[in-house]
């Protein structure tokens, strides 16, 4: 593996500052499949700008009914949140049907788009 720069964000403008400041820089949320890629060589970033205690872990409700779901909600706490469970059952159900639990509790779903 490649020597790599890691960067602990404490905002969402540190982030963004520390991604632009390493061509090849990558954000690391819950990492089940950046690091596999690492692993095998597949990706070889500069610097991994971790997100993850970033203030992006909610589901929010919107004025209009929809929801608003944050890019560090890991995709368990998804699957589990009772409004996708009432509102979007086929959300919830393909969240379960992707993975194994232990992959759910660290993937999130920004990393998953």
């Amino acid at each position: 593996m490649k020597e790599f720069a890691y960067v602990r964000a404490r905002s969402v403008e540190e982030a963004t500052s520390a991604y632009a400041a390493h061509a090849g820089a990558r954000y690391l949320g819950g990492g089940t499949n950046l690091v596999d890629l690492m692993k095998l060589g597949v990706e070889t970033p500069t610097a991994l700008v971790d997100v993850t205690r970033l203030p992006l872990d909610t589901v929010e409700e919107l004025p209009d009914g929809g929801l608003r779901i944050g890019a560090t909600v890991r995709n368990s706490d998804l699957a589990a949140h009772p409004l996708v469970r009432d509102r979007y059952p086929a959300l919830s159900q393909a969240v379960l049907a992707g993975a194994s639990g232990q992959l759910r509790n660290a993937a999130t779903t920004g990393g998953n788009l």
